[in-house]
């Protein structure tokens, strides 16, 4: 975020001021295989979200956090909960337009300068600057369930989180539609979880405190899992 990312002798390029006359354009019924949106590269994740919802469509793939840029989490992979299901967000990237050091605007995609696609995306900037990014999209949920389940031990954490998303015998990937797992450590545990979400009541902070207290934990680790479903 603002003043955390940098690059010794480089140059750090504010997506947002990129944005122009540019508009979120979502693409749901001409016939196109896929649906998607054109997105700005200086759009913030969450614009993106709230236009793609007016048509009942959603990205398949996003981050945690959505107050970030198209371009900005599209230079660094975009690892998101739904990754084991559809992969990180670059590679649900069909098309782009691209900025090179040459000062050119490159259209590009997986037939069109298909090196210049597969170099920009997860490139961290090295190869040119995303200024537009077509993403597809598939029909978003209109209810979900959400659960969240709380370790003291990290072995037992990190294999249920293996066991949630591995293939089910029947071919299919994991029960759950998206799925992330966050680590806390024990001091200033009960103002981190308050400021993580509006899933833990108070009475749940206090007792997830005085179990991880009782067990001598350093780290408490958290597995947010939710079930899509209409």
């Amino acid at each position: 975020l603002l003043g955390q990312s940098q690059t010794a002798g480089g140059i750090v390029v504010k997506m947002e001021s990129l944005g122009g006359d540019a508009r979120i354009q979502v693409h749901n019924g001409d016939g196109a295989a896929t649906p998607y949106v054109d997105a700005p590269g200086g759009e913030l994740w969450i614009n993106v979200l709230h236009e793609t919802l007016k048509h009942g469509l959603a990205p398949r793939s996003w981050t945690d956090y959505l107050h970030l840029t198209v371009g900005g989490t599209l230079s660094n992979a975009g690892i998101s909960g739904q990754t084991f299901r559809h992969g990180p967000q670059i590679s649900n990237v069909l098309e782009l337009d691209v900025i090179t050091g040459y000062g050119e605007t490159v259209t590009c995609s997986k037939s069109l300068s298909p090196d210049l696609f597969n170099a920009v995306l997860g490139g961290l900037g090295q190869f040119g600057v995303i200024v537009r990014a077509r993403i597809a999209l598939e029909p978003a949920p209109t209810r979900a369930k959400w659960a969240r389940l709380v370790y003291t031990d990290f072995a037992t954490f990190s294999a249920d989180q293996e066991k949630l998303i591995a293939p089910r015998p029947d071919g299919s990937i994991g029960l759950f539609s998206y799925l992330e797992g966050s680590a806390f450590v024990i001091h200033g545990l009960a103002a981190a979880l308050k400021n993580s979400g509006t899933f833990f009541s108070d009475a749940d902070v206090a007792s997830i405190v005085t179990r991880a207290a009782a067990r001598n934990a350093t780290n408490v680790y958290v597995i947010e899992a939710t079930l899509n479903y209409d």
